[in-house]
């Protein structure tokens, strides 16, 4: 059991923090005997009995002073370094000048950022930041683009673990992954556009025909798109007048398409609710070219189609992120069309801002799926899992990590596809290490003319396939994971051979069971680092309709 001192102030942050490092924990209880002790604020070293204290902190305390620790305090984002893992740190953050063991530098020098000091009767680690500061950081503002591809929240989950697992204290947990699976899988579409026959003389029609005359042979150029697809654009064009007179298909109506490429795997589609509305930003200004020219009423058979193919549909929103009553309309135009209830959201352009979780809420949605970025890819929260904003009640956020817009606008990433799938492989090996979702917007035009990112994109599936892997709506997903967070831990108690628990919250369901991960306490190299094969050392066992446990270690 870890038992954390903090204050009131951080309690909100700290219990979500637990959420995604799903192991037993609670708010520390001085008539009660803990394995581990966090602190986070100043608290009497001396009178807890323990094998193992972590002290976060950036400022000097009381430890510091009676233990002699020289400190500089620094100021401003730094990478640090804990064996072979780089990590970005945000807030202030501390570096000392001991003799003890140092077990995290500043990247590239030989500064001290954490270090472990053996007491008479436990282990102390005091680490130079503060991670809930740094947690709320990330769950809240996200990381700027030039860190995304770095799963921030993970890797600070994963410290703590080898931490307390090397110091022989065994770990129980429950995965962010259901059993039998390495993790999820969302396949998402944004529908800004919905035929091109909607576009008539306008900045639409005219973009498009420089992009696939002229755009498409810079990409050439670049050895960005072939020849071939050079030809289907180019042909695209001159079929652009029989498109409008409706005797030749409308190749940015690809709904068919994605049932094709996709064909068992249940997706799920953004709609537009209203026409010719752009919304506004936080300033009140209207951007006139984020108005759709269609909404979720004019494709209401090809909605008939998705959902009786096991796909979903999710509002891609337009004033919903600021504006709670907007946000409501919207909501009952999408459950108008489709029947439902559980509605869930992302934003047209992300727009986004520290109160539309609140706001979306109110509103009832039950999920939004915005937090991402529009020119990179990668973890704005640093998590590969779905979490609770923090100032929500019920909402949860499904975040976004890969965007197809991101990945090859020229304005954006602009990488070729083979620069684009040495990085997305970046991030399958990543939802293999940590476990979570990997949340994926591919939009709706985007498999036909002028994009042509079909083949890609059968490509990255045919990667994800190979892979263990459920793929799932992000309702479904959003669901697996509420399941998770209703469980928690009645009882634990390990003895020399055996591990006894009891957990409550658990309901079976016809979804993926969650698992229950027991890690026996990790072997060091000679330096005292992690073993590299340490991972292998944990085993699960599905929970199914099992709430006790009793298992031989």
């Amino acid at each position: 059991m870890i038992g954390v001192i903090a204050t009131e102030t951080e309690r909100r942050v700290i219990s979500e923090f637990f959420e995604l490092f799903k192991t037993p924990w609670e708010f520390y209880r001085d008539n009660q005997q803990y394995d581990v002790v966090i602190l986070s604020t100043e608290g009497n070293i001396s009178s807890i009995r323990t094998k193992l204290v972590v002290i976060y902190g950036s400022e000097r305390t009381d430890f510091d002073c009676e233990n002699k620790i020289v400190i500089r305090p620094r100021q401003g984002t730094s990478i640090l370094k804990y064996c072979e893992r780089s990590f970005p740190i945000y807030g202030k953050y501390l570096t000392f000048d001991v003799t003890s063991k140092p077990i995290i530098r500043i990247a590239g020098t030989a500064e001290i950022a954490g270090v472990e000091i053996n007491d008479k009767d436990k282990k102390i680690l005091r680490i130079g930041f503060d991670l809930f500061q740094e947690v709320h950081f990330l769950l809240s503002t996200g990381q700027p683009a030039e860190y995304a591809h770095m799963p921030t929240l993970e890797m600070h989950i994963s410290m703590l673990r080898d931490w307390i697992l090397n110091s022989g204290i065994p770990l129980i947990e429950v995965p962010p992954c259901p059993a039998g699976y390495s993790f999820i899988t969302c396949l998402t579409h944004d529908v800004d556009f919905a035929g091109i026959r909607n576009h008539r003389f306008d900045h639409t029609m005219f973009g498009f025909i420089y992009r696939a005359l002229f755009g498409s042979l810079i990409g050439l150029l670049k050895g960005k798109i072939s020849w071939n697809n050079v030809l289907k654009n180019w042909k695209a064009v001159t079929l652009l007048p029989g498109v409008y007179l409706g005797i030749v298909d409308d190749f940015w109506l690809q709904f068919d398409r994605y049932i094709e490429i996709e064909k068992d795997i249940g997706s799920t589609f953004f709609l537009i609710p209203f026409k010719n509305r752009a919304g506004s930003n936080t300033s009140g200004l209207v951007a006139k070219r984020r108005a759709a020219r269609y909404d979720v009423t004019d494709v209401k058979p090809e909605v008939r189609g998705l959902l009786s193919c096991g796909s979903e549909i999710g509002l891609h929103g337009i004033d919903a992120w600021q504006d709670s009553e907007k946000g409501r309309k919207e909501f009952e135009r999408i459950s108008h069309v489709t029947g439902g209830s559980n509605i869930g959201v992302r934003m047209h352009w992300l727009y986004f801002c520290d109160r539309s979780p609140q706001v979306l809420e109110t509103a009832g949605f039950s999920y939004d799926s915005t937090f991402g970025y529009n020119d990179a890819v990668g973890y704005r929260g640093g998590t590969t899992q779905v979490f609770r904003p923090l100032y929500a009640k019920r909402l949860l956020e499904l975040p976004l990590h890969i965007q197809d817009t991101a990945l090859f606008y020229p304005k954006r990433m602009d990488l070729t596809e083979t620069k684009a799938l040495e990085l997305v492989n970046e991030l399958l090996e990543n939802a293999t290490m940590y476990g979570g979702v990997l949340t994926i917007n591919w939009h709706h035009r985007s498999v036909g003319t002028e994009r042509l990112w079909d083949d890609f994109y059968i490509k990255f599936l045919e990667e994800l396939k190979e892979g263990n892997v459920w793929f799932a709506t992000a309702g479904d997903a959003v669901k697996w994971f509420s399941k998770r967070r209703a469980v928690f831990f009645k009882k634990v108690e390990f003895t020399r051979n055996s591990l006894k628990l009891k957990i409550g919250g658990f309901e079976s369901d016809q979804q993926p069971d969650l698992s229950l991960r027991i890690h026996r306490p990790g072997k060091t190299d000679s330096d005292g680092t992690p073993s590299e094969n340490r991972n292998a050392n944990y085993f699960d066992l599905p929970l199914e309709d099992k709430t006790e446990f009793e298992v031989c270690l």
